[in-house]
């Protein structure tokens, strides 16, 4: 069964007439492309149908949406598109409220979807895993043969690159940072100049959907404790990649590669990976702090990504991986640096 038809029946089961998306990534997730600037999907359980509403400024290239799933039509006014519905995300803008009465909420139906990816969305993030692989090895080369760039300047160098190769904008905010910044997780470039350690985390968006990959690159090999810190994490990263298969607990995964830190566990100080694709953050988180314990599925995919932050310098080593039944298949590929 296709997800338009999933998600009309779970619509019937569930007494919903109608239910109108407005969230991007949840159009992005039916649409398993990136969706016209304006647009909402209406799910009708009495016409059986789901229809793309698009502005006139979209129209025509919205045209190449259309197929057996899906009809198009032009927007006309809210008080239409939302006559008679009782189904709504959890995200709809307040806004939105006046035009609905009675209504069930769907985003819980719709993110137990997204967990399990379609042969098309796993090709999506493929690609854009490959962009973002390209981009962290030419920005370490970049790193490794100068010694005046700064944290800002190699940000860009990887947005640039990633843009030039197909990537739509970055996932999320790029993450170049270096030195003693190194230690905040999600530290932020400036005009600081790299030096000693640089930490790289970045994502590409393909069709919509994300990739994810954090290198660390050691830039002054005199200094001991680098190596040591970046080895264990590593060692960690190994550790849980020979975990990770289809029928593991997260909660599971996360306490086996938090055992394996020895005297390190408390200086890694969040979750070992989680879910991605039209969003760079979607379940499954793999944590052991969460309250309910999730089971890895065949077709989630997850990122695994140990991190150890000391006061001095933080280590972080991340990829993307697809789970299988009896393992995975990594979908990030860039070289792994050895020290």
């Amino acid at each position: 069964m296709d997800k338009f038809q999933e998600f009309l029946e779970y619509l019937k089961e569930n007494d919903i007439k109608k239910a109108v998306i407005t969230k991007k990534e949840n159009i992005n997730y039916f649409l398993e492309k990136y969706p016209p600037n304006f647009s909402m999907i209406i799910f009708d359980t009495k016409k059986d149908t789901a229809t793309l509403q698009i502005s006139k400024l979209d129209f025509e290239m919205a045209k190449g949406y259309k197929n057996k799933n899906l009809d198009i039509e032009l927007y006309e006014n809210f008080e239409s598109t939302f006559k008679e519905c009782n189904g709504i995300e959890d995200s709809l803008p307040i806004r939105f409220l006046k035009f609905v009465k009675d209504y069930k909420l769907v985003s819980k139906k719709i993110e137990e979807m997204r967990e399990i990816k379609t042969k098309a969305e796993i090709e999506n993030i493929k690609k854009a895993a490959k962009i973002s692989d390209n981009a962290i090895e030419y920005a370490t080369n970049l790193a490794l043969e100068n010694d005046n760039l700064t944290e800002n300047q190699v940000a860009a160098e990887i947005e640039y690159f990633m843009k030039k190769t197909g990537s739509i904008r970055p996932s999320f905010d790029t993450i170049a940072i270096s030195n003693k910044k190194t230690r905040l997780p999600h530290g932020m470039p400036s005009n600081d100049t790299v030096k000693n350690i640089l930490l790289m985390d970045i994502g590409a968006l393909y069709e919509g959907y994300c990739s994810d990959i954090t290198r660390t690159v050691i830039l002054n090999e005199n200094i001991k404790n680098y190596s040591e810190i970046y080895n264990v994490v590593n060692s960690v990263k190994n550790e849980a990649e020979g975990n990770l298969k289809a029928g593991i607990s997260v909660k599971e995964l996360d306490l086996i590669a938090r055992e394996h830190m020895g005297e390190f566990k408390e200086y890694f100080i969040h979750s070992l990976g989680h879910g991605v694709g039209v969003e760079i953050h979607e379940n499954p988180a793999i944590s052991s702090k969460i309250k309910e314990d999730v089971i890895l599925k065949e077709g989630m995919v997850v990122t695994i990504e140990p991190g150890i932050y000391t006061n001095d310098f933080g280590v972080r080593i991340e990829d993307l991986y697809l789970v299988k039944k009896n393992g995975f298949e990594k979908l990030s590929n860039a070289k792994i640096l050895e020290y």
